[in-house]
């Protein structure tokens, strides 16, 4: 006889697994038995007699093995009189498997399987903020057969310690781990890895069949209504009724606290070659990569795990991303004759121009001989470890695609004099545009993987890293992905934006994910490669900056500093508002009055609007801002906005950016019900015209879900599904993004640039300094009484 014990935190869908399992023709299953919670429980154990009558006569009715049940029995006599019982019930119906399903006893498995050494446990893990919100709803509403009301660190509690003991057994033969959401988006698969686990085949009656389960084993308790429904993903979420802001806030600390537990640990030496990190449980979706250089910890990367891969291209990159500086440091340190490194210092070395000066690399009349080549066209290819041409052609600027090691990095636009460009000019247009960029893929491609040593300069390696790329045989590359990525790979090629922002990033991103992201590609007119047949998933999915297909240059615009007077003030730390509502109707609001009060003051002490570009441009150079800068920006997209702040805005010349809730466009703010009224967001007839008038919009996600609390697939549909909705709606790019409840982590930034955004936002309650990186900028959220301490002369 097969034993199966199915476990998990309460409310975490164990009915709906049990359901389908039990659907199974050689599975036999009953309702909750809870014998162990009340065996090894010192405060239950007396009432297990009236738990086993309760059990076996009234829910399973079975009342004749009462009788041979005997309570002066020591615990593992009693324990293997349960399993005798179930053992007939199974054998009476010809079934060679019973699944015995109680959330609680994840609290005894190691007690169990002292009693049944072969025994199987299934895990059942559910989203951390679902879970939490259901337990406290069920609680609320049905106390009395809940033993009482939980509050809410109880129900933390509780779904902290099923995540945790769950994931003790990831490496056990007789235990397997599933997740509440990827039944519901891919039934199919998971029940065959279950059946392969039990050691049975499936059979597709088990979802024809399992409604019918459902209502007997559920026994029609009030919080299972609806059990026998399709199995299917919902909208709606159960936290956005029942919790204010500041308790969600509350509970996605206590979430982000055990998704760090629970991180797929490795580490990595920097000098050693770095290759995919393979044969990762599905149960992970993070990974917390320990980095050592030459023994040496240098600290953690943290990387989304995709399916049960993490690449070690997009590894290196995140490395190099990371600690390209104190890799370099070590590299120039086997050179005693080095002096301490310093920017000027990595320049000579890359450039081959070891007597320059800083000032020499960054002007464009620097005296330096080159050939000259003529162009026809106006594109041209350059790799950096090669000396740099002067260029004639006859048009007004070129499109230069810069290559470091073989790689491509980007595309810049170099303008054209007297039909000429000089070989310094193209080099300092190169430095420029691409910062701090060229540093991290010059130790990407030139030292990360590889032993450290001083026989070679840095151009050098970089020299050889380029010639070993151009003689690659065709069948390690995807096409056009320098033989970066496998061949059976679907690869999203490089975005519109500047070097050195998220553009640049190498990603990995979730297959599931694979038709959201294919349709924010197709409405942004992005490159792919390589789509599969439909309902037919990829190996892996990349998003790979490296490829680039069209002309993709960053031009260096800025909008809002154009005819400006400035005062001899100059912003070098920029502070971004954070608005919610303008109106005068509750305590979410500022009213119009107030708003006008502060837009008064910040055009009295000359503030003014710069754009995000403004902002990515002064960090990327390190140069202050002019004058008293400032960015405004409102969440949730409320119809007030239209009704009484852009009026004001326009009054007193400042401008905003918008961010909206992609599927909540024209309806109301239904994720802030628990805390205030439901009001009408804009439609987008207001936001078209707040568009053409010059506002600007972002994304708030699709659904408005925490996504510290998702999974990697979740968070790619929330950034994907919201762009391609706004770019759809906009016709025109939606490069921002805010992230829900200002909550953020190293796996969120990641996914959310990959997702094709550059700029992120935050509720740090800090001003923006040239060291935060642009897709996690702290932002400060203005109430009425807090403006004036915060806004300072």
């Amino acid at each position: 006889m097969q034993r199966i014990f199915l476990v998990g935190c309460p409310r975490s869908g164990t009915t709906i697994l049990q359901s389908l399992l039990a659907a199974h023709p050689e599975v036999i299953s009953f309702p909750e038995s809870k014998f162990f919670h009340y065996l090894l429980s010192d405060n239950l154990v007396e009432k297990l007699p009236n738990r086993l009558e309760v059990f076996l006569r009234d829910e399973i009715k079975h009342p004749e093995f009462l009788a041979s049940f005997d309570r002066t029995q020591n615990t593992e006599s009693k324990a293997s009189w349960f399993v005798g019982v179930l053992d007939s019930l199974a054998a009476k119906q010809n079934k060679s498997i019973w699944l015995e399903k109680t959330p609680e006893h994840i609290y005894f498995i190691q007690d169990i399987e002292r009693f049944l050494p072969d025994v199987k446990f299934i895990h059942i893990l559910r989203n951390g903020m679902d879970a939490i919100a259901s337990m406290y709803e069920a609680t609320r509403n049905f106390h009395d057969l809940w033993g009482g009301v939980w509050d809410l660190d109880g129900c933390i509690e509780r779904w902290q310690y099923a995540m945790l003991t769950s994931h003790k057994y990831v490496n056990n033969s007789n235990h397997i781990l599933v997740k509440y959401e990827e039944i519901l988006d891919n039934k199919v698969k998971i029940l065959r890895e279950l059946c392969r686990f039990i050691g049975i085949e499936y059979d597709a009656a088990m979802l024809n069949n399992y409604k019918q389960q459902a209502a007997n084993l559920s026994l029609n308790l009030p919080w299972h209504q609806g059990i026998a429904r399709d199995i299917a993903s919902t909208k709606s979420h159960k936290y956005h009724q029942l919790f204010k802001q500041n308790e969600i806030v509350h509970v996605l600390s206590k979430i982000g606290w055990v998704n760090q537990q629970i991180a797929w640990q490795v580490a990595v030496e920097v000098t050693e070659p770095i290759s995919d990190i393979c044969g990762v449980p599905p149960i992970f979706d993070r990974l917390c990569c320990t980095i050592k250089l030459e023994g040496v910890e240098l600290g953690t990367v943290e990387l989304p795990v995709c399916d049960g891969i993490v690449a070690g291209a997009v590894l290196e990159d995140a490395i190099a991303a990371k600690f390209s500086w104190p890799i370099l440091d070590r590299f120039f340190q086997y050179n005693p004759k080095t002096p301490q490194l310093e920017w000027t210092l990595f320049l000579q070395d890359i450039w081959g121009r070891q007597n320059w000066k800083l000032e020499h690399f960054y002007s464009h009349k620097t005296a330096d001989k080159a050939p000259t080549v003529t162009l026809q066209n106006d594109f041209i290819a350059v790799e950096i470890s090669e000396e740099l041409p002067n260029i004639q052609v006859e048009l007004s600027e070129i499109n230069v695609l810069v290559k470091v090691g073989g790689v491509a990095i980007g595309i810049v636009i170099v303008q054209v004099q007297k039909n000429f460009v000089s070989a310094q000019k193209l080099r300092s247009t190169i430095i420029q545009n691409s910062g701090y960029e060229l540093c991290i893929a010059c130790v990407r491609e030139a030292l990360v993987g590889k032993p450290l040593n001083g026989e070679m300069s840095l151009r050098s390696h970089l020299a050889s890293a380029a010639q070993q790329r151009s003689n690659l045989p065709d069948w390690l590359n995807a096409p056009g992905s320098e033989g970066i990525y496998p061949q059976d790979a679907v690869m999203f090629g490089r975005r519109l934006g500047a070097i050195g922002t998220s553009v640049s990033r190498r990603a990995a991103l979730p297959a599931q994910a694979l038709p959201e992201i294919a349709s924010a590609t197709e409405i942004a007119g992005e490159a792919t490669i390589q789509i599969p047949l439909e309902n037919e998933l990829p190996k892996q999915v990349f998003y790979a900056p490296e490829i680039i297909w069209q002309k993709l240059s960053d031009r260096e615009i800025s909008h809002s500093l154009k005819s400006q007077i400035f005062d001899r003030s100059v912003t070098k730390q920029l502070p971004i508002l954070a608005y919610h509502r303008i109106a005068h109707d509750d305590s979410n609001s500022i009213t119009p009055q107030v708003f006008e009060q502060q837009l008064q003051y910040l055009k009295n002490h000359n503030y003014y609007s710069v754009s995000w570009e403004d902002w990515q441009r002064a960090k990327r150079d390190r140069n202050p801002l002019p004058g008293k800068a400032v960015l405004m920006t409102f969440d949730g997209g409320y119809l007030d906005f239209f009704q009484y702040a852009f009026p004001l805005l326009k009054r007193f010349n400042f401008t905003a950016t918008v961010f909206l809730v992609a599927e909540s466009i024209g309806k109301t703010n239904s994720w802030e019900q628990a805390e205030f009224a439901e009001v009408q967001l804009m439609g987008w007839p207001e936001i078209r015209q707040l568009r053409d008038a010059g506002i600007e919009f972002g994304s708030m996600s699709a659904t408005h879900q925490p996504l510290t609390a998702l999974s990697t697939t979740e968070i790619v549909r929330e950034g994907t599904k919201s762009r391609a909705i706004l770019e759809r709606g906009l016709e025109k790019s939606v490069k921002c993004f805010a992230y829900p409840y200002g909550k953020v982590d190293e796996i969120v930034k990641h996914l959310i640039g990959a997702s094709g955004y550059i700029f992120g936002v935050s509720y740090e309650s800090n001003f923006s300094n040239f060291d935060n990186a642009l897709i996690s900028l702290p932002r400060i959220q203005i109430i009425a009484d807090n403006f004036w301490q915060l806004i300072t002369v």
